[in-house]
């Protein structure tokens, strides 16, 4: 019995941390559930997949699925007390981290205060926060960029409509003026 409510913790652990890899044991309960939260947060209004790893130096983590994938990787050297934090972030090549690099590294730049204060639950928190602010603000724009490319098409229709009937209108009143021409010529003689 005790085997099975062990197997089921672990397993339940598992569901509810969602991506977070906590190799190093750094986070408390709290923390993790805080941390599990804004991973499911970013997972939800995003639509990408996140893996937060606490990791030592030389170590390494494959995603189990490549696409749609960001990876944050806090990378520090246990063996030291005062071992520096490295934040290791990759965002797979289909989400076009060219387009947002600017705004990852103004992100980076912001975090790195809190990797002073050496908390690495409210480092991995802003990042994940952060991320998504990031990509919702990009899936935003692009939405806005499809949508104004969506109304400059209807634009140029209704501009095609409504100079395709201005031409017939002028057509048909030049038809008419010769019309009379005709009749008056017709009349006349």
């Amino acid at each position: 019995m005790l085997k099975q409510v062990v197997i089921g913790t672990i397993i339940f652990s598992t569901l509810v941390l969602g991506k977070l890899n906590d190799y190093r044991n750094v986070f408390t309960g709290d923390t993790k559930e805080k941390i599990a939260e804004a991973i499911e947060n970013f997972q939800d209004k995003t639509g990408n997949k996140l893996y937060l790893n606490t990791l030592e130096e030389n170590e390494g983590f494959e995603a189990e699925e490549q696409e749609k994938a960001v990876i944050i990787n806090l990378i520090k050297n246990n063996d030291s007390e005062n071992g520096v934090l490295k934040v290791q972030l990759k965002i797979s090549q289909d989400l076009n981290p060219e387009d947002i690099s600017s705004d990852l590294s103004l992100l980076l730049t912001n975090v790195e205060e809190y990797v002073g204060e050496k908390d690495e639950g409210l480092v991995a928190i802003n990042l994940v926060e952060g991320l998504q602010e990031v990509f919702i603000t990009v899936s935003d724009s692009q939405e806005d960029s499809k949508d104004l490319e969506q109304m400059t098409l209807g634009t140029k229709v209704f501009l095609g409509i409504l100079l395709t009937f201005l031409v017939l209108s002028i057509r048909i009143i030049q038809v008419k003026q010769k019309k009379r021409k005709y009749k008056l010529k017709n009349d006349r003689y």
